[in-house]
């Protein structure tokens, strides 16, 4: 099992969300397995300035959090990417 560090910026809430991803691959497609958060830093919205960051520390919060960016199509691309990553390595 492999694991990959991404941020995304949630820039219609005003935060950036650390994330680790745990995956396999299967020949050449890209399985993830765990979709977990990390931490949020929350910016402001008219200079993107970091204001404050805080660890994910309960299970809701995560499954909130992880749900949020499923549900916002990222995580496809998130799996392209780790793909693309591996072929070149």
């Amino acid at each position: 099992m492999n694991s990959h560090q991404i941020t995304w910026e949630d820039d219609d809430c005003n935060r950036h969300i650390q994330f680790s991803i745990s995956y396999e691959m299967e020949g050449s497609a890209v399985k993830i397995n765990a979709v977990t958060p990390t931490a949020v830093s929350f910016t402001c919205p008219e200079s993107k300035a970091t204001l404050r960051t805080i660890r994910v520390h309960t299970n809701a919060g995560r499954q909130m959090l992880a749900n949020h960016f499923a549900n916002s199509g990222h995580l496809e691309q998130v799996a392209e990417e780790i793909a693309s990553l591996s072929t070149q390595a």
